[in-house]
């Protein structure tokens, strides 16, 4: 008897739970689905400016039946002025009729203000950690300028930013001119080395984003930027070169040709050797590539080895260009190593960074950074 009336018991319980559904459920109409955030700072003051960038839903309800009404803008984006980033999306809601939802953010654009303040910059980094909603897998960028002058633009490409930033970190193998960093790995770079990193950049242009170069970033505070080619070359310093083009030049009739050379295959090892309390860090680069680009009246003499062999060679001395580019940047200019050097010699030659690692900082600036690259040309996509 008593095994049938808890019987009964837990059945109205569960019954219960399951007719009533969750207490604090949001029906999928009332939330606003935060797919980007530019993070500002508001002028002469210690708020921030956070602006928000949400998919219009009844315009895309629209496109999927034949009714009307409503804005016919593809997404909203949204700022306030608040004195936490947490804050800003709470006062937000008193502006509209939705909650908002910041599962589904793709990505969040920093301010350059933001980054050259270290107090603020941290702050900005905390409150973002402690979210239990956002994706650790969103890219964080920062721009050379304000955050809510690309949030507050129409793009004619892609209207969502969110979207528009997403689908140009898919094609980043293809340039190899800004690292594919989420927001996971720029974070756990920033735990492990007290505040270093690298952060993808990002500008706009008349009606398009841009994502070249980066922001280094040095005990939390921005050290400096990465053009193109120094952005480059530290991708081959670090072994993450998978794809694009090194552009050289080749004579021509009155001015030079320029030729590229598509890379398809890079392999990368390293190596250290120390003498009299020298670091010498040798980088061997092996690539191919094709050559897919020629002037017209110049194809026959891509059949001759020894112009082949030329071109390889230029190709080599444009990569050691990048290379000594990037290293200036970092051991002349940020003096920060965001290279790996040092946790090179940490795991694979512990008793060279023995000696070293109380005075690394220092020790970096001086080691001697040493490209081997070797190119091979494969295609030239011509026939005889």
């Amino acid at each position: 008897m008593k095994r049938l009336k808890f019987f009964f018991f837990a059945l109205i319980i569960t019954a219960s739970i399951i007719l009533n559904g969750c207490w604090d459920k949001v029906e999928i109409e009332d939330r606003a689905f935060v797919m980007a955030i530019g993070i500002d700072l508001f002028p002469e003051s210690n708020k921030y400016v956070v602006t928000f960038q949400f998919p219009n839903a009844a315009q895309i309800a629209k496109g999927t039946s034949s009714g009307g009404g409503g804005s016919d803008k593809a997404s909203f984006s949204v700022s306030i002025v608040a004195d936490t980033i947490f804050s800003a999306s709470r006062h937000l809601s008193t502006r509209l009729n939705k909650a908002l939802y910041l599962g589904h953010t793709q990505a969040i654009i920093l301010g350059e203000d933001v980054v050259e303040n270290k107090e603020k910059f941290q702050e900005v980094l905390d409150s973002l950690d402690r979210s239990y909603e956002l994706s650790r897998k969103l890219h964080l960028i920062v721009t050379p300028g304000k955050a809510q002058d690309i949030m507050l633009k129409d793009y004619t490409i892609e209207p969502n930013i969110g979207a528009y930033i997403q689908d140009v970190f898919k094609q980043s193998r293809r340039t190899s001119l800004f690292p594919n960093l989420d927001y996971n790995k720029i974070i756990k770079s920033i735990h492990d080395t007290d505040g270093n990193s690298i952060i993808p950049k990002i500008i706009s242009g008349k009606d398009e984003l841009r994502i070249s170069g980066s922001a280094i970033i040095k005990n939390y505070k921005l050290a400096g930027w990465l053009d193109n080619e120094e952005n480059m070359g530290y991708m081959w310093l670090t072994g993450n070169v998978k794809g694009g083009d090194v552009t050289f030049e080749m004579p021509g009739d009155g001015e030079d040709i320029k030729v590229p050379f598509d890379i398809f295959n890079v392999v990368t090892s390293k190596r250290v050797e120390e003498h009299n309390g020298k670091i010498k860090y040798i980088v061997k680069i092996v690539t191919e590539g094709d050559i897919t680009e020629y002037t017209f009246e110049k194809h026959g003499q891509m059949m001759n080895t020894k112009i082949l062999n030329i071109m390889e060679k230029k190709t080599e001395d444009k990569i050691k260009m990048m290379i000594k580019k990037a290293a200036d940047k970092f051991q002349k200019d940020a003096k920060v190593d965001m290279l790996g050097i040092g946790d090179y010699l940490e795991k694979y030659h512990p008793n060279v960074w023995d000696k070293y690692k109380d005075n690394w900082n220092e020790v970096f600036q001086d080691v001697e950074i040493k490209a081997e690259v070797s190119a091979h040309i494969r295609r030239i996509g011509l026939f005889r």
